[in-house]
């Protein structure tokens, strides 16, 4: 996470010394705060949720809903659980590592992360207003099997891998 920081760090300081010379510096920096005002709330009420569960410890019932070692139950669940996430990567990220914690499996991690990734129901809405609905049902139709394929891919491939 320190590599990944200094290096955003790095590049922010850039564009904002670009920023600097265009005398756009300060908007710059006002719409990162508005932007951080709004997504602050949600990013709390992640953190909490993934300290709570790690403090009650309820690694045992999550890896037993979402199935342990990787079945194809546990892996089929996890799919329509991304499916249904909404809230962004404030939630989906610190969920999906909430699943790898709890020893459910990288396949079922995998499928949540990669139905998350590409169907998001919540942006659905978005997708027909700028796309049109025939566009996005063609989407759903190519993608639809895509989580299930990462899960088991995951699972076969990967699942000695300690995470």
């Amino acid at each position: 996470m320190l590599v990944t920081t200094t290096i955003m760090g790095a590049i922010a300081l850039a564009i904002f010394a670009y920023a600097f010379t265009k005398g756009v510096h300060l908007q710059g920096l006002n719409t990162a705060l508005q932007t951080g005002l709004k997504t602050l709330p949600l990013l709390i009420v992640a953190f909490v949720i993934v300290g709570l569960v790690s403090a009650l410890g309820l690694s045992k019932a999550i890896e037993q809903f979402f199935g342990a070692e990787n079945s194809f139950k546990g892996i089929s669940v996890g799919a329509i659980a991304g499916i249904l996430t909404p809230g962004g990567p404030f939630v989906a990220l610190p969920f999906t590592s909430i699943i790898l914690k709890s020893g459910a499996g990288i396949g079922v991690a995998m499928s949540y992360f990669v139905a998350w990734a590409t169907w998001e129901l919540m942006r659905t809405p978005f997708e027909i207003g700028f796309l049109g609905w025939k566009f996005i049902l063609i989407k759903w139709c190519s993608i639809i099997i895509l989580p299930i394929i990462a899960g088991l891919t995951a699972k076969v491939l990967f699942s000695w891998v300690n995470l």
